[in-house]
């Protein structure tokens, strides 16, 4: 049996006297895009920013490939482990043209031939070199989420967190993303956890499903087997109630 890209077991997180995270254990194959999904404040983006190493303060056992993950990992755990946040304009530096964005994580880990790398970045995300020049005020909500995505791939991860990476696009956008995220996946080999508070999107991407209520998994399932059944726990339930009329128009 192949070792888990991801193995969380017993993650708990404290913020003062808040304990967001109580004892969540999941583990994600290689290759595998896994879905964590829940109203805000469930915990499900914690457990992303303890994943990229945003979040120092946990305990419990992470592992990628069977490599402890440490709170402040080196700097080679960032070459293959990448994030993209929610809201592309909030996650881009206003002043930095996408050329210098781009180009940034490059200079830090020392990689040889920028340009090329840059030009196949856009590239990879459907983008001309004719936007490398331009600030993201120029660019349309899914144009900068296309480039947060090139930014994370610009490293060739193994792995790729996504928080919430659609939910601040109109929902004619979402599709495109969604798509792109899909052939990106089959391209690179990519494992890919998925945060996200709508069902619809999880089940565009994911085949396996983590359900968070108040900082615990409540469920875990197969996209097919909570289909079928409605899912065992009534938060796993309401959800589903909730998701069935949203469709995300395009996706493929």
């Amino acid at each position: 049996m192949a070792t888990p890209a991801i193995e969380v077991e017993n993650l708990n997180v404290r913020f003062g006297e808040a304990h967001v995270l109580k004892d969540v254990s999941f583990s994600v194959a290689p290759g595998e895009s896994y879905g964590l999904v829940g109203e805000s404040g469930s915990g499900k983006s914690t457990v992303l920013r303890v994943l990229s190493a945003l979040n120092p303060n946990w305990s419990g056992r992470v592992a990628f490939s069977g490599e402890a993950h440490r709170a402040r990992p080196d700097e080679a755990f960032f070459r293959q482990v990448q994030m993209v946040f929610q809201d592309p304009f909030g996650s881009l530096h206003p002043r930095m043209t996408i050329d210098a964005a781009l180009a940034e994580p490059l200079a830090i880990h020392g990689l040889d031939r920028p340009d090329e790398r840059i030009a196949a970045a856009l590239k990879g995300v459907g983008l001309d070199e004719g936007f490398r020049f331009r600030y993201p005020h120029q660019l349309s909500g899914g144009q900068r989420q296309r480039v947060a995505i090139a930014r994370a791939l610009i490293l060739e991860p193994r792995i790729l967190l996504l928080d919430e990476p659609t939910s601040a696009l109109d929902v004619s956008i979402q599709a495109e993303v969604l798509n792109l995220l899909q052939d990106i996946k089959k391209q690179r080999d990519l494992t890919m956890v998925l945060v996200s508070h709508n069902l619809a999107v999880v089940g565009h991407m994911c085949a396996r499903v983590a359900v968070m209520n108040r900082g615990i998994i409540v469920e875990e399932a197969s996209i097919d087997d909570l289909r079928r059944t409605g899912g065992q726990d009534p938060y796993t339930q309401e959800l589903l109630a909730a998701s069935r009329h949203v469709a995300i128009p395009g996706a493929a």
